[in-house]
């Protein structure tokens, strides 16, 4: 990724002001005017009538104009501290400070300068929290107590090199609500910082020395590594590798390729690989697998316990999602791909083995983030890619129904009733009706196909995508199938069967995944959720007879 936003160049103060008096004219330089975030935010509120995202904007085109303040702050940083460590996170950092107008949940800013910035405080508690579990002997020493007084070593307040601050999104779409997850997308507007670089500065106490000062930036270094910075860790903020193993934490990495017609945050012009796509998409199907074994209640429960919880009350939770991942750019004619590792952690072996589960079922039944629901094609009348691809790089699945239905969804069944075994019966997950759409459940009224599609392409051997993208060579039987005007979803014109292909505030009951396991047939995976519904039973009959069946009533 990159940030292309334009930096204004700064002058600095001296440049500013004449140094020696003559009798020659000064050449007049333009002041460039400095406005501090904060105080965008705040003069926002006086405008008219702001919107969140107006007060958004306002403070990163203020941020922009700060660059002159990073570089002195960061100097003075290096001019203070004895040990200085300079850390750079690939993706996003939020570090939560008050929640302010319209609600937003805002970064902290500097009481002073205005600019985000990392209080000393917090960064001596992410330290303190990692040094207690490994060197519980110093700690007290080096960071100091109530009782005993001050430490040993100091942290400075950090601050990015550069401007850094960005809209970011947070869009979550199902929601619990009366023991029932419904589908209602609530997009949320708020600042992180994008790719910003740090620059950490440690000095020594009146009680302290350098030793001292050396052995906590190795802390320092390790803490960040392990436990990352700021909130939203677990969904991939403030992580600056993923190298690192937390003490008492087990881990399992893969490597993956993502093609897709693009992933956004806030700015919808300017596609972004977004980690927390990853949590939503493992979350999604853990809710599909969860509430067909559960009481909806038990599933609630559960969920809160490995991917964490804000209502009623905050939780961390047992797992943790970490994606580190190189980015080609394509041109709108071209899919996006995306190719590097997802990390997967969690605190036992069991809650492990589930959230693998997950995501190895994941990957062969759906995709990440937009058009999750359709393989990556060309789309008409309105063209322009749809849909996504992806695949984790290790052998896919082959359409042998042996190994679907005695092996592969078993395991993942299994591996949920060893977490914990149900304590009731699950709700009917019904999935709704169009504009009422409720959370897809793996049930008696599911079914997944495996449609064998031999002459199949993948998405790196197709060169033109206007022309080759919507060919059924590309889009499969199953989406071939899907596209007809009797199940194709609503379109703008108000055309097509919303109880099938879904419409606008009504996801697709049909999701379609393209699998190409290594010399094997390639094939499409066809899951319907609320099968007993007449057009979604309809468009079953109408699949290709040489279709597997290996989720029916009986699975």
């Amino acid at each position: 990724m990159s940030n292309n936003r334009h930096h204004p160049t700064p002058i600095s103060a001296a440049t500013m002001r004449t140094t020696a008096r003559t009798n020659h004219p000064q050449p007049t330089v333009k002041r460039q005017r400095i406005t501090p975030p904060l105080q965008a935010l705040n003069h926002t509120l006086f405008i008219g009538k702001p919107t969140a995202q107006d007060a958004l904007n306002a403070a990163v085109n203020a941020d922009d104009t700060c660059e002159s303040v990073y570089e002195q702050l960061t100097q003075k940083t290096k001019s203070l501290a004895t040990e200085t460590l300079t850390i750079e996170f690939p993706w996003r950092l939020r570090v939560g400070g008050t929640r302010g107008f319209n609600d937003l949940l805002l970064p902290v800013f500097h009481p002073v300068y205005g600019i985000p910035y990392i209080p000393a405080s917090s960064l001596k508690g992410m330290v303190l929290a990692w040094a207690r579990t490994d060197y519980p002997d110093q700690v007290n020493r080096l960071f100091g107590t109530l009782d005993q007084g001050i430490g040993c070593v100091q942290f400075l307040d950090a601050f990015p090199t550069r401007p850094s601050l960005s809209v970011d999104m947070a869009n979550s779409q199902w929601h619990w609500q009366n023991h029932r997850v419904n589908y209602q997308p609530e997009p949320h507007a708020l600042l992180s910082m994008e790719m910003p670089e740090l620059v950490i500065g440690l000095a020594p106490t009146c009680r302290g020395n350098s030793e001292d000062v050396k052995l906590v930036k190795g802390w320092l270094e390790k803490a960040l590594a392990v436990s990352g910075l700021g909130s939203r860790v677990s969904a991939g903020y403030g992580r600056t590798n993923l190298t690192e193993k937390q003490k008492g934490w087990l881990k399992k990495t893969y490597q993956f390729q993502l093609w897709t017609a693009g992933m956004y945050g806030a700015e919808q012009n300017s596609p972004e690989f977004r980690p927390t796509a990853v949590r939503g998409m493992l979350r999604y199907w853990f809710r599909a697998i969860a509430l067909g074994l559960y009481p909806p209640q038990q599933c609630q429960h559960l969920e809160a316990i490995l991917f964490g919880t804000l209502e009623p009350t905050s939780q961390s939770g047992t797992l943790r999602i970490g994606v580190d991942w190189e980015e080609e750019e394509r041109d709108n004619d071209h899919p996006h791909l995306y190719q590097g590792k997802i990390c997967l952690e969690a605190q036992n072996e069991k809650h492990l083995v589930l959230i693998r589960r997950i995501l190895q079922l994941a990957s062969h039944l759906g995709g990440i983030g937009k058009g999750s629901r359709r393989p990556l094609h060309w789309n008409q009348p309105y063209p322009g890619l749809r849909g996504c691809y992806w695949q984790l790089t290790q052998p896919q699945l082959s359409s042998s129904p042996n190994i679907w239905r005695t092996k592969f969804l078993p395991a993942v069944k299994d591996a949920f009733l060893a977490v914990e075994p149900p304590s009731g019966v699950p709700g009917n997950g019904n999935p709704g009706k169009p504009g009422g759409r409720y959370q897809d459940v793996l049930n008696h009224n599911a079914r997944i196909y495996l449609v064998p599609c031999p002459q199949l392409k993948h998405p790196e051997d197709i060169r033109d995508w206007r022309r080759e993208g919507i060919k059924s060579q590309v889009r499969g039987k199953a989406l071939t199938l899907l596209y007809e005007p009797r199940f194709k979803g609503v379109n703008k014109q108000g055309e097509g069967n919303a109880n099938v292909g879904g419409c606008l505030e009504t996801p697709s009951y049909v999701v379609i995944k393209s699998n190409f396991p290594e010399g094997k047939t390639p094939y499409q995976t066809v899951t319907v959720f609320g099968a007993n519904q007449s057009s979604r039973a309809a468009f079953i009959q109408a699949l290709p007879k040489d279709s597997i069946p290996v989720w029916t009533t009986s699975s």
